[in-house]
């Protein structure tokens, strides 16, 4: 035997039975609009009653506006990225906008991401771990969607961009491993064409350069990951002059070369060796590591990215928001 389905209550219903307009209902049901706490309280009762959901897709079509923001994190590996999106996930709701969740495995699958992202009408892009194309960015911008890349970016794009200042973070960091007196450096990185990991490099070596010959600083891929970072550390400190100083460009690798050193070459941080990283992640400050690094202004980006995804994106130029690098010195760098 098939259940009959029941008809559906409507704002309509829960107007009347509250004895209000329907105005004041939608009022009810979006997060910042001026309306009463009675009112509020005698419409919500009224929606319980009737067993009412506002139809969000339905509000749309008389808005043009979903209150849906697509976030593109295509590294869930690096804890820094998932602190973003519990951070956006969190501020986001605050405004009433949910988050549309897409994580691509590859530069191909990023573009067809980006494509399914437009056909549910969302307000707004938000791209972290990743790129995005000139073709892609113009078609964003004609449908007046705005696209923000949170944690890095790419010159000539015409869209907004919050990060911390890399090369400043880079210069605070080689001077602190100068200062505790390193002489032989390693560099835990990751692939050159992500600009962040890049400017970071480049602000390291540029900062050595003016004190040692930088040709004899190894150079090691660790794949942004945690075995990576193990692996590199390992391939680094197996060399015939060895690093004093190793400075991971990510501090999910910095975790990894620190437990290599430690419990593999049974190594002492920092008296053998000062290991520093880039971004703060929660376990970098942990008894086990109290790792030094580079902090990544999380909340601060967040904040811009708000502003941001609520400007109209037709003739207006792209912010390019640069954050204050915040040096946190722990007990993995000499004094």
């Amino acid at each position: 035997m098939t259940r009959k389905r029941l008809a559906r209550a409507s704002s309509i219903d829960v107007a009347r039975l509250a004895g209000v307009s329907i105005a004041a209902v939608s009022r009810a049901f979006t997060p910042g609009s001026s309306i009463s706490e009675e009112l509020a309280d005698k419409v919500h009762k009224a929606a319980r009653q009737l067993k009412y959901v506002p139809n969000t897709l339905a509000s749309s079509l008389i808005t043009r506006e979903t209150n849906i923001v697509a976030l593109m994190l295509a590294n869930l590996g690096n804890p820094v990225y998932s602190a973003m999106l519990a951070e956006a996930s969190r501020r986001l709701e605050e405004i009433g906008k949910q988050v549309l969740l897409f994580t691509p495995r590859d530069a191909q699958d990023f573009d067809q991401s980006l494509q399914r992202m437009l056909r549910y009408q969302v307000d707004a892009i938000v791209i972290t771990a990743a790129s995005i194309s000139s073709r892609m960015a113009s078609l964003c911008l004609d449908r007046d969607v705005p696209v923000v890349m949170l944690g890095r970016h790419v010159p000539g794009l015409p869209v907004h961009s919050v990060r911390g200042n890399a090369r400043e973070g880079g210069k605070l960091v080689a001077e602190l491993m100068l200062r505790g007196g390193g002489k032989h450096f390693g560099v835990i990185g990751g692939p050159m064409n992500l600009t962040t990991i890049l400017e970071r490099k480049e602000a390291v070596m540029a900062r050595l350069r003016q004190e040692i010959d930088v040709s004899d600083v190894i150079d090691c891929d660790g794949g942004l990951t945690y075995s990576g970072g193990y692996q590199a550390a390992l391939k680094l400190m197996s060399s015939r002059n060895p690093p004093d100083s190793v400075v991971c460009l990510t501090d999910i690798m910095a975790l990894g070369a620190m437990d290599a050193i430690r419990f593999e070459l049974n190594r002492k941080i920092p008296e053998d060796v000062a290991v520093t990283g880039f971004d703060d992640i929660a376990e970098a400050g942990h008894a086990s590591y109290r790792l030094s690094t580079v902090r990544t202004p999380v909340r601060e980006m967040i904040d811009h990215m708000i502003a941001l995804i609520a400007r109209k994106p037709k003739n207006d130029e792209p912010k390019v928001i640069e954050l204050k690098a915040e040096l946190i010195i722990r007990h993995t760098t000499r004094p």
